[in-house]
Formats: C-alpha cells, sequence, structure tokens
C-alpha cells in the first residue's frame, strides 16, 4: 500500500513539472523581429544583418509604428540588458520576465512612423532575446510602465510648445504696440460682424503696403503655431502630403504651413481682383478682401487661443472633442461666407444671383476645397 501511494505520488509530481504553463497573455505573433537584427561592422562602417556575425554586445532594429496599429511589441530580455529608443535610454531588465509596448503609445509619445532600437548586453545571448510584434488580450503579465519615457519624451514637447508660444505672443505685443489703431480695428469684433462694415484705418492702404503685408504675414505665424502647438498633442493632425514635406519635425511643418497661409492670402486678393473684373464690380474688390481677411484674422487668434489652453490641458481639450473642434472650425469658415455675402449685399445693390455667381468662383469653391482637405 505504502509503495502504491509513492508511485501516486510520482506520478503527480511528474505530472505537474510537465505540463506547460498557462499563457495568461494569448499573444498571437504578428512579426518576428529577429530577422529584423543588425549590427554595426566597425570595419566597414555600416550596419550588416546580425548572423553574419558571432559575438556582438548590442543590436539594432527599426520598429515600425504605423504599419501594425493596435499591436504591441513584445520583448522577452536577460537580466542585465539595457533598451534605448532613438538613443534615450528607458528601460533596464531586472527580471526576465516579457515586457510590452503598445504600439499606439508610442506613436502618439515619439511623433514618428519609426523608431531605432538598441538593445545592449555585455554578455548579449540571442537565445534568452525575444522581440516580437504581437496582439494580445487583458492579462495579467508584466507590462512596461510607459511614465519612465513618457516623461522624457513630453519635456521635449513641453519646451518647443513654451517657446512657440511665448514668440507668438511676443509677436502679438509687438504688432498691437506699433500699430495700435489698426491692431484695434483689424480685430474689431463688433465691426467685424456687422453687415454693414467700417475701415476708416484698413481701406486707406493698398492691401499691398506694408503694414497689410505685414499683417498677413501675422495671420500665416498664429495658423503655423496653432499647427505646431495642436500637433504636439495631437500627432494624428497630419498633413505633411498637403504640404509636400515627409519630415517629421514639428517647427519644419509648422514652416511650411505658415509659408502656404502667407501665400494662399496673396492669391485670395489675386482671386477677388480677377473675379471683381469678370464680373464687372470693381468696387467691391477692396470691401470683400478686408472683410474677409478681418474675419480670417479673428478665427486665427481664435484657434491659437485654444491652442494655448489646449497646451496648457496636455492636449485633453482637443483630444475629448476633436470631432466638435473640426465641426467649430467648419462652422467659423461657414459662418465667414455669409457674413461676407450680407456685406457686400448691404453696400451694393446689384442682382442676388449675379452676387451668388460671384461669390461662388471666390469664396464658395474654394470653400468646399477646404471642407474636403479638412474633414478627410
Amino acid at each position: 500500500m505504502r509503495k502504491y501511494l509513492l508511485f501516486l505520488l510520482l506520478i503527480h509530481h511528474l505530472d505537474s513539472v510537465c505540463q506547460p504553463e498557462k499563457d495568461l497573455s494569448s499573444d498571437v505573433e504578428l512579426l518576428n523581429l529577429r530577422w529584423d537584427w543588425e549590427v554595426y561592422d566597425a570595419e566597414i562602417g555600416h550596419y550588416t544583418p546580425y548572423y553574419n556575425h558571432t559575438k556582438t554586445s548590442a543590436i539594432f532594429f527599426a520598429l515600425d509604428l504605423n504599419k501594425y496599429r493596435k499591436s504591441s511589441v513584445k520583448l522577452t530580455l536577460p537580466v542585465g540588458c539595457f533598451v534605448w529608443l532613438d538613443q534615450q535610454l528607458v528601460y533596464h531588465s531586472m527580471s526576465e520576465r516579457p515586457i510590452y509596448w503598445s504600439l499606439d503609445s508610442l506613436y502618439n509619445i515619439y511623433d514618428k512612423n519609426k523608431l531605432e532600437v538598441t538593445i545592449f548586453s555585455s554578455q548579449f545571448n540571442d537565445r534568452s532575446t525575444e522581440t516580437k510584434i504581437v496582439t494580445r488580450s487583458k492579462s495579467n503579465s508584466a507590462v512596461l510602465d510607459e511614465v519612465l519615457y513618457k516623461k522624457r519624451n513630453s519635456r521635449n514637447r513641453s519646451g518647443i510648445f513654451i517657446l512657440i508660444s511665448i514668440l507668438t505672443l511676443s509677436v502679438i505685443a509687438v504688432f498691437r504696440t506699433s500699430h495700435y489703431r489698426l491692431f484695434q480695428e483689424f480685430f474689431s469684433i463688433d465691426r467685424a460682424f456687422r453687415a454693414r462694415q467700417n475701415f476708416d484705418l484698413i481701406i486707406a492702404k493698398s492691401p499691398m503696403a506694408w503694414p497689410n503685408i505685414g499683417f498677413i504675414g501675422f495671420y500665416a505665424l498664429l495658423i503655423g503655431s496653432s499647427f505646431v502647438s495642436i500637433r504636439l498633442y495631437q500627432p494624428d493632425f497630419d498633413i505633411k502630403s498637403l504640404v509636400g514635406l515627409t519630415t517629421e519635425n514639428n517647427l519644419l511643418l509648422g514652416l511650411a504651413v505658415s509659408s502656404y497661409c502667407f501665400v494662399f492670402m496673396l492669391l485670395k486678393l489675386v482671386l477677388i481682383a480677377i473675379s471683381s473684373e469678370l464680373f464687372k464690380i470693381n468696387k467691391i474688390r477692396l470691401v470683400h478682401f478686408y472683410t474677409y481677411f478681418r474675419l480670417s484674422l479673428i478665427i486665427a487668434i481664435v484657434i491659437f487661443t485654444l491652442s494655448i489652453i489646449n497646451g496648457i490641458l496636455n492636449g485633453d481639450l482637443i483630444a475629448s472633442g476633436w470631432s466638435v473642434f473640426k465641426v467649430a472650425v467648419v462652422l467659423l469658415w461657414s459662418v465667414r461666407l455669409l457674413l461676407i455675402f450680407f456685406v457686400l449685399n448691404k453696400i451694393y445693390t446689384f442682382r442676388k444671383l449675379h452676387l451668388f455667381s460671384y461669390l461662388c468662383s471666390t469664396e464658395l469653391i474654394p470653400l468646399l476645397l477646404f471642407f474636403k482637405i479638412f474633414l478627410k
């Protein structure tokens, strides 16, 4: 009887040892990144595949954040490994438990489509190292606390936001001081939303006069800085393809947006001049342009103010109401079109069909193109 009990205990022990550990994470492997490992060859001066080398202390691979959205990168590392993301040390392995990084979170934090990953160990062991892209369900698996490297990147983001905000506010102060009366007239809410417009100082100067050109540049700066501030916290707000750039640098993209806005406003003046000549209503040219530009300046300052509030709230304002923000911009542009119609109709009496045809060529068609781009 005693021998029989010992036999049963031995069978139970072997069964428990051989039974595989339950996988709480239910990982589904999408890509094994092992085949993308590279090492730096100092003799030839560039990177080569890892399997061309037998010994190394560091491996490198590119992590595509845009290709596998809603997935995670799974790293299983021996004790003592260090991990860098874009040359920033973010992790030191203290155990062999797997860690998971959400690719969506990395995309939002680093604001890039690809990251360079470096894994270093003084005694690198490829057999104990796994780098995979997986999809996973809710589990009790160890997940890397992202606070460490999130704080690193948020410092850079906050620095750029503060710099852009201070520079733009300084320009606002300079314009308000050097052109006080003109500034007051451009940003007069009471005058801007009247059917009978009043341009005492503005219309006294040509649209191509230096003060007006300066305010056009000021308008472009407001839009560009607003774009940078918003995109710092909302990386999905992306128009790289429209500005013809592939860079991820927010400052360069903001400069491109400002340049486009400046050129667009000058082309708007040319379009109004040509259309008013074709429709034989030259007398409304200046009133139309200045009404459009004054409303554009007010809209730009509202968007800039919202971008400042959004940055102070760490992106929560627009993140929680991105669709509302887009609808608000569309409504502002639509209100501008309606107000221009009432202003021109109030000052000059001619057939409404004639005025509507004129506004279709100068306002409605460009507005529809903007809606198609902005709502894309």
